[in-house]
């Protein structure tokens, strides 16, 4: 079984050589943070894309993590749950978007 940190590593990776975001960033829980806010900010020309890594398709959601996917889409912003069943889906997709 594929670890998340693993995932998100490999991932990234692919994201940078495939849509070459202005920046990725990695948000950080901690006890100041935001309950379930998503782990990833990608930074792309125009577009702000949230990600949210899981490490399968069956991964619980943690408290929170749903609210803000809606959220932040009603908002206008993009928001995706990513796991390695649905990767090459979601690489995709963002490369439509940019």
């Amino acid at each position: 079984m594929t670890r998340e940190s693993d995932f998100k590593q490999k991932f990234q990776k692919e994201l940078k050589k495939r849509v070459k975001p202005v920046a990725i960033l990695q948000y950080k829980q901690d006890a100041t943070t935001l309950k379930g806010f998503p782990d990833c900010i990608c930074i792309l020309e125009g577009i702000t894309i949230f990600i949210e890594y899981k490490k399968s398709k069956r991964a619980k959601y943690q408290e929170g993590q749903k609210m803000w996917h809606d959220r932040l889409e009603a908002a206008g912003h993009f928001s995706f749950y990513v796991y390695p069943e649905n990767a090459e889906e979601i690489l995709k997709e963002i490369e439509r978007l940019k």
